[in-house]
């Protein structure tokens, strides 16, 4: 797994690759609840017509992407978040929610943060057009973190991180880290899965 440069950025973002069996998993698993009884877009944030709620994903999800979870804790740089889980012993999680977006041109994700401790998004499938599209933000994740008006001038703070995501890359950050997905003109659709975890403690 990646981390972007601690230096940099201040909440721990963390930026790896997911098995092809999980990829594949979501976009099976995806295409069955593809349908109108499962759609969860007026629940989300994002401008987008279609986002579709999983089912049952604690038994084929959960064991998967356990050891995902495990190396964004173990890669955690010193300070409170770190103490406090080195203090309380083993860590589990709970999956709260896991859904698949399928982005198409003009469609977009406003700024947001989601429920929960720690949140993810798995990208199962990113088309290559929209790399070579002229505008070299389509269809990237932008997260923003502190006060907008250090960005406005010489304040030697980066108060926004931009990752064009590629196909099979998965990004785990701190649940209330305000994000947004910018839109694209491609005729193809951005395939994005999205969940919130909540840690808990073993006694």
């Amino acid at each position: 797994m990646i981390n972007l440069n601690i230096s940099a950025w201040g909440p721990h973002t963390t930026i790896g690759k997911v098995s092809d069996e999980i990829v594949n998993l979501l976009i099976d698993k995806g295409k069955k609840v593809r349908k109108p009884e499962s759609n969860c877009t007026k629940e989300l944030a994002g401008r987008l017509k279609e986002s579709y709620a999983y089912e049952n994903y604690n038994e084929w999800f959960v064991p998967l992407f356990h050891e995902h979870i495990v190396n964004y804790i173990n890669t955690l740089g010193p300070g409170k978040s770190k103490d406090i889980i080195s203090n309380i012993g083993d860590i589990s999680w709970d999956l709260i929610n896991l859904w698949i977006n399928y982005q198409k041109p003009g469609e977009h994700n406003p700024p947001h943060n989601h429920q929960g401790d720690l949140s993810f998004v798995i990208y199962p499938d990113i088309p290559k057009e929209i790399a070579n599209e002229t505008d070299e933000m389509s269809g990237n994740i932008v997260f923003e973190f502190s006060e907008k008006v250090y960005a406005n001038f010489l304040s030697f703070t980066n108060t926004a991180a931009t990752i064009a995501p590629k196909t099979g890359d998965v990004i785990i950050f701190p649940a209330h880290l305000s994000h947004h997905v910018y839109s694209f003109e491609s005729d193809v659709e951005r395939v994005s899965v999205s969940g919130n975890i909540r840690l808990k403690t073993l006694k």
